[in-house]
């Protein structure tokens, strides 16, 4: 009976928890989620995952410490992405309520801004699986950086969106 009641409390606090994440992560204002926005600084994450940059530290380093560089790298890279896919999940809140106001306009640049912002999530999952990738195969395997110009769209589309629903 003891083990009914503790397992019939555990699952209330993790139904509690879940309905907590969900309202913070989807039923939070706009201002809430904007102020929310993770500072990202794009210009190093494009050096970190650069190719270029990857085959001239492979030229002029020692393998063992080339391994040891990109390793260190490649977890820079990974804490950045995990930055833009918070960032991601913030504009998707935004997008959701651009899609509720009357404006036909700023309703639709709200359902893009989800549509672009969920592609830039997945596209920040594929990223992290290949850096986990990479990190097992430094020497072999350098990331991409190609989730940048998707971000930058979407943030773009984002601050326009406050202009067009401030007009």
């Amino acid at each position: 009976m003891t083990a009914l009641i503790i397992l019939a409390s555990a699952v209330v606090a993790f139904l509690f928890f879940l309905f907590f994440q969900v309202w913070r992560r989807y039923f939070r204002p706009a201002e809430v989620a904007a102020a929310q926005l993770i500072p990202v600084d794009l210009e190093a994450f494009e050096n970190l995952t650069d190719p270029e940059e990857v085959r001239f530290l492979r030229n002029h380093l020692p393998p063992q410490q080339f391994r040891a560089i990109q390793r260190t790298r490649i977890h820079a890279a990974k804490v950045y992405v995990a930055a833009l896919s918070e960032n991601a999940g913030v504009l998707v809140s935004l997008g959701q309520s651009a899609r509720s106001q009357p404006d036909p306009e700023v309703a639709a640049a709200g359902v893009d801004i989800v549509q672009r912002a969920i592609k830039l999530k997945v596209w920040c999952l594929f990223s992290l699986l290949q850096l986990n990738a990479a990190l097992l195969f430094p020497a072999r395997m350098a990331p991409t950086n190609g989730i940048t110009h998707r971000y930058l769209l979407v943030t773009y589309m984002a601050a326009n969106l406050g202009a067009k629903s401030a007009a």
